[in-house]
């Protein structure tokens, strides 16, 4: 076979080759679709990247997450010790403050008294430090001339009356006190005693003191 024959050939099988299925706008228009994947990939990724950084910045600074350590509560602070507070002593609403074992100023005792002796009428009743169970007391501050001290009246059953006070009868006591003890119609007994104070030469009312105790008497 000669070189002509042989160039025939070829060129003949060249001409037997199928044209391209693309061409090179084909080419362009797939490396631009490739390019704008890839740029959509990384924005997608920047965005999620960002949303979580600002989700943990979110949660550790409103303490969303927190590490082990802080899942233990921490035991609460010990409070103080303080002392007690003292006891308010309770004041009746005439302003007179009872004291333990005693009585204040029985309202009866009061009026009974300034009907009978007018001159406890122009002082303010005190309570009675000693007074026994079941019984009603007031005491008045009063001034007879230079003799000055306090008249204390109790009315109380017989059976609690106090040692020295449970016979009717009229004394005047080593202290210079006097006393007037009468039986009443309730068959209570009603005590009347005059004290006076420091530096007194005498018990106020002291030869007043039998009346005040017969009228009281027939009062109860």
């Amino acid at each position: 076979m000669d070189e002509r024959k042989l160039e025939e050939l070829f060129r003949d099988s060249v001409r037997t080759v199928p044209p391209a299925s693309f061409d090179e706008g084909d080419v362009a228009s797939a490396s631009r679709r490739i390019t704008a994947r890839r740029r959509m990939t990384a924005t997608v990724g920047g965005t999620a990247v960002a949303a979580a950084v600002l989700v943990g910045g979110i949660g550790v600074g409103s303490g969303w997450f927190s590490s082990s350590t802080d899942t233990v509560a921490s035991p609460p602070p010990v409070a103080p010790l303080t002392a007690a507070p003292a006891p308010v002593p309770q004041i009746e609403s005439d302003g007179i403050t009872p004291r333990s074992g005693g009585c204040r100023p029985d309202p009866s005792v009061v009026a009974a008294v300034e009907a009978t002796l007018p001159e406890a009428g122009g002082t303010r009743p005190t309570p009675v430090l000693s007074c026994p169970t079941g019984a009603k007391a007031a005491a008045f501050p009063l001034r007879d001339g230079p003799a000055a001290g306090r008249v204390t009246v109790l009315v109380s059953p017989a059976g609690t009356a106090q040692a020295g006070q449970s016979t009717p009868g009229d004394v005047r006591r080593p202290d210079g006190a006097q006393q007037s003890v009468r039986k009443a119609r309730s068959g209570k007994l009603v005590v009347v005693v005059s004290e006076p104070e420091q530096g007194s030469p005498a018990a106020p009312f002291g030869t007043r003191l039998a009346h005040v105790a017969g009228d009281l008497a027939a009062r109860f």
